[in-house]
């Protein structure tokens, strides 16, 4: 193999990695961050620079626009320093003991930077709170169209207590602020939020949008509810709204539905890939966004999945 040709394939493969990275779903970040610091890795061990990765993997979280939990700047720093390090040290020979000490040291910060934004990313979608099934207070889902659709109803057939869809076509989060009271009077034990695309759509900030959330979480904490969070996709590439709700489930301490859940409506549907080249059978959506009958039994699994993380397998009803 010519060297020549040797350099197409690492430009092919390269090219192959930042396409692959940039539609990574928000939950799998950590990993995308993984391959990267690993390519650097390798290339460092075997007496490389080894900071182009680096670069080109701090690009694409920027370019992402994804949440910055403060794991994230300790990792940038550490990025940021092995970067320049291995820069500078390409122009000139250190001794073989000071480049093993480095590399060692290097190595330390990079990863250990990583587990810690690992663990922040998973804590991020989860809560700390272990709660118990109070009686038959329903679950209330409140949502736009991708909840009125229908996957509530499935919900209710997979737990142990009822559930009352409260979904509404092209709500927002102001919208739902004025349907409190409506959500109140029906005394539920959990609420399940899927809100902000259409704030999104109808130019909203992301800063009123957070707000409106915040004040539907404590109205819902006021009557001892608790709130599950569904991640909403406003971008395959870059989150206009940064990472919005794994940010403000973080802050509350709310279990979080990933925006996988959403976007496989999008890519098992006739319009996007794999859905695109396979049966009608197997698509979740028939139009490309809002859930079909299959749809709205994979998103009501993924909704039931955690609650069973909040309360265990007695929520959920024996097959």
């Amino acid at each position: 193999m010519t060297t020549s040709t040797k350099r197409l394939g690492w430009i092919v493969a390269i090219a192959g990695g930042v396409i692959a990275s940039l539609i990574t779903f928000p939950a799998a970040v950590p990993w995308m961050i993984a391959g990267w610091l690993l390519y650097s890795t390798v290339l460092i061990a075997r007496g490389r620079p080894g900071w182009l990765p680096l670069l080109v993997c701090a690009s694409i979280v920027l370019v992402k626009n994804v949440d910055w939990p403060s794991a994230f700047y300790l990792l940038a720093g550490a990025m940021l320093a092995v970067g320049i390090w291995r820069g500078a040290g390409s122009r000139k020979q250190p001794s073989v003991s000071s480049n093993r000490l480095g590399v060692a040291v290097s190595m330390i910060a990079l990863w250990g930077a990583w587990l810690a934004l690992s663990w922040m990313w998973w804590t991020s979608a989860h809560s700390s709170e272990m709660p118990q099934l109070q009686g038959e207070r329903p679950v209330v889902c409140v949502g736009d169209s991708l909840t009125s659709f229908g996957y509530p109803d499935e919900l209710a057939k997979l737990l142990t207590i009822p559930v009352i869809n409260q979904g509404t076509d092209g709500i927002t989060t102001s919208d739902a602020l004025k349907a409190l009271p409506e959500l109140i009077a029906a005394n539920p034990q959990i609420v399940v939020i899927e809100l902000g695309g259409h704030d999104f759509l109808k130019g909203k900030t992301r800063a009123a949008t957070k707000a409106n959330l915040q004040k539907i979480v404590d109205a819902c904490h006021d009557i001892g509810a608790e709130v599950v969070v569904m991640e909403v996709p406003r971008g395959f590439i870059i989150d206009p709204f940064g990472g919005l709700e794994r940010e403000f489930t973080r802050d509350n301490d709310l279990e979080l539905v990933s925006d996988g859940t959403i976007r496989n409506l999008v890519l098992w549907s006739p319009y996007a890939p794999p859905g695109l080249w396979l049966d009608a059978a197997r698509h979740l959506s028939d139009d490309g966004l809002h859930p079909n009958a299959r749809g709205n039994r994979y998103m009501a699994e993924c909704v039931t999945e955690a609650l069973v993380r909040l309360y265990g397998e007695k929520i959920r009803t024996t097959p």
